[in-house]
């Protein structure tokens, strides 16, 4: 059983291989070299040093190799393979009134998960910072009562500068708030803050439907519009504009205005607060989104145009952000898409976008995919963040 050694963050060239095990699985060294450039002799420094710190596991299983001519039987060649004993991190996304939070190991298994209602808002709109806190400390200690935790990461909408400061936290109702050295402090465990779409995002390219591709990227729907990117292999940590160029971009300018006076833009329509803003002036009652969602399954016209108009919108977002990525590969994910996504006015829309011109002979395709997800799957970006944090150090 190898020994683990969790003190010493991985070079980067050891955090490559790490990566890419991680990513496609168990692979002989040779392999491994080939795919990043190493020479053998790197591979070997770099595979005892993995083995050292427990990261990789090697055995001898893998396919023989073909012997040169006039050479004897080639060798089993070796292995190797995560160790997901290696590192144990927590995952916590943070929503408006719920901590969300799991333990994962390296490969990204859940161990246990758990969740708890958090604070009420004051008067002003803020949830206790305090609070938040003493929820996410004992949700740790339940999950951790049995393990080690090498790295804590927190999820949250909102932006979240570099050095783990919510700058802007948009369900929370917090400004300029040091929430990782607060946790650090409470936990005495390295602890890591982050976007959650960011978080989402590298969860699906180390171990969701992001492995293999470069270059993707993701939609989210739910209570907001998000939007993640991976370029040549690399997540973008942060956009430049929190996605808002996108999710503002113009499909109508004879539609609604959404609720910074865009008129006719995606938000006004894929939103699920402009939605419900709208079926209840239509209905006449309050109405959430999941009422629409019925009402349309029950064949109310006026919910199926609302949910329509917002599938036109996600298409419209689609073939704009694969165009803008030069990719031919979008995640949708949320706990709100499929509804939406699932509608065929996306698909006829997308495929409108990606028609050629006169004479134009050649023929595009977008790689959609829709990935319902549960507040657990996000606290999984969460941990996976930690993981990375933990392997790292940085």
């Amino acid at each position: 059983m190898a020994t683990v050694d969790r003190a010493r963050p991985l070079s980067h060239a050891e955090l490559d291989v790490t990566r890419l095990l991680l990513m496609h699985g168990p692979s002989s060294r040779a392999a491994l070299g080939e795919r990043l450039g190493f020479s053998p002799a790197s591979m070997t420094r770099l595979t005892r040093a993995l083995l050292d710190l427990g990261i990789v596991l090697e055995n001898g299983n893998g396919e023989e190799r073909q012997p040169a001519p006039g050479a004897g039987a080639g060798r089993p060649a070796k292995v190797l393979s995560i160790n997901p004993a290696a590192r144990t991190v927590l995952g916590c996304k943070l929503t408006g009134d719920t901590a969300y939070a799991v333990v994962c190991d390296l490969a990204g298994t859940v161990l246990a998960s758990a969740k708890a209602p958090l604070p009420q808002a004051n008067t002003d709109g803020e949830v206790p910072v305090g609070k938040v806190v003493s929820v996410v400390a004992r949700l740790a200690r339940k999950l951790a009562r049995d393990r080690t935790l090498d790295a804590v990461g927190i999820s949250l909408g909102g932006i979240v500068r570099p050095d783990g400061v919510v700058q802007e936290g948009s369900f929370l109702g917090w400004r300029d708030v040091d929430l990782t050295r607060l946790l650090r402090e409470r936990l005495d465990v390295p602890v890591i803050t982050t976007n959650d779409v960011t978080a989402l995002v590298r969860e699906q390219l180390w171990l969701g439907a992001g492995r293999g591709r470069s270059t993707f990227g993701i939609v989210t729907v739910g209570a907001g519009i998000g939007i993640g990117v991976v370029r040549e292999g690399v997540v973008v940590e942060r956009l430049v504009d929190n996605g808002q160029l996108l999710t503002h971009s113009p499909v109508d300018g004879r539609g609604p205005r959404c609720g910074i006076g865009h008129r006719g833009c995606v938000s006004s329509y894929l939103d699920q607060w402009e939605i419900e803003a709208r079926a209840t002036e239509s209905f006449g009652r309050p109405m959430s989104f999941d009422d629409v969602v019925a009402a349309a399954a029950d064949g109310d016209r006026r919910a199926a145009r609302l949910l329509d108009a917002a599938a036109r919108a996600l298409g419209h977002l689609v073939a704009t952000l694969a165009g803008a990525l030069q990719t031919d590969r979008i995640l949708l994910a949320g706990e709100g898409v499929e509804p939406v996504a699932g509608r065929p006015a996306m698909r006829e829309t997308i495929a409108d976008r990606m028609q050629s011109g006169p004479g134009n002979t050649a023929t595009y395709e977008l790689d959609v995919t829709v990935e319902p997800l549960t507040f657990e799957d996000w606290a999984r970006g969460a941990a996976v963040t930690a993981s990375q944090f933990a392997l790292a150090g940085r």
